[in-house]
């Protein structure tokens, strides 16, 4: 009887069917699941988000177009600016700017050119960056440049976290430390010259009266030729 059946020729132009319609009822459903996704995500342009923690505005952000869900958690958006607070210290800023951005309920994802500075002198510079909220650490595996004052480390791999103002450089590490050589020296001798009471060096007297003299003798020359 089994036999039968599976040498049928309708059992296998049953099969053939059933299975073209699955394959077709298939790409309805995805196209289905795609207008439902583009239904519930919005394109924004021009667009100034403020994050708000604890009632405290933690950041504030700008960007030429933003793509987003309707709650808001997981955002994509290119040409970001971002200013950044601190609820404890009122007047500590820091800002951001890079060509993209990602974010999810868990990090925010910077890249293109991403440059990062504050009010505490301390600057940085990379191709990506990542912002995992919960640790508020940045952390970037790309070549970074880090600035602080007159110091600036060049490295490979990054890791700052926000609440210490702490810095780990991975590998390659360089330190270079600017420090104007000739202003330093010049205020070395100004300050020497104060302590010791010393005055600049003048020329040799024979230099200043030979040139004083013969404007004296060419003077009373013309005026004993007028007498």
């Amino acid at each position: 009887m089994i036999k039968n059946i599976l040498l049928s020729f309708w059992f296998w132009s049953v099969l053939l069917v059933a299975f073209i319609v699955l394959i077709l009822w298939d790409d309805d459903l995805e196209e289905g699941i795609k207008a439902e996704y583009i239904k519930h995500r919005m394109v924004l342009n021009d667009v100034n988000f403020s994050q708000i923690d604890k009632g405290f505005e933690s950041a504030r952000l700008y960007a030429d177009t933003c793509e987003m869900d309707d709650n808001q958690n997981n955002m994509e958006a290119d040409n970001v600016r971002v200013m950044m607070f601190k609820e404890n210290i009122a007047t500590w800023t820091g800002r951001l700017i890079s060509e993209k951005a990602l974010k999810s309920p868990f990090e925010a994802k910077f890249w293109g050119d991403v440059r990062l500075w504050n009010s505490d002198n301390e600057r940085f510079r990379t191709e990506e960056m990542r912002y995992y909220i919960n640790r508020k650490e940045m952390h970037t595996q790309k070549p970074v440049t880090a600035f602080k004052d007159k110091v600036v480390v060049t490295g490979l791999g990054m890791s700052y976290f926000t609440e210490t103002q702490e810095l780990k450089i991975n590998q390659q590490v360089v330190i270079r430390i600017w420090n104007d050589q000739k202003d330093k020296k010049i205020s070395e001798i100004e300050k020497k010259g104060m302590l010791n009471g010393t005055m600049p060096i003048a020329p040799p007297i024979e230099n200043i009266l030979p040139k004083k003299l013969e404007i004296r003798e060419e003077e009373n020359k013309e005026s004993g030729a007028e007498k």
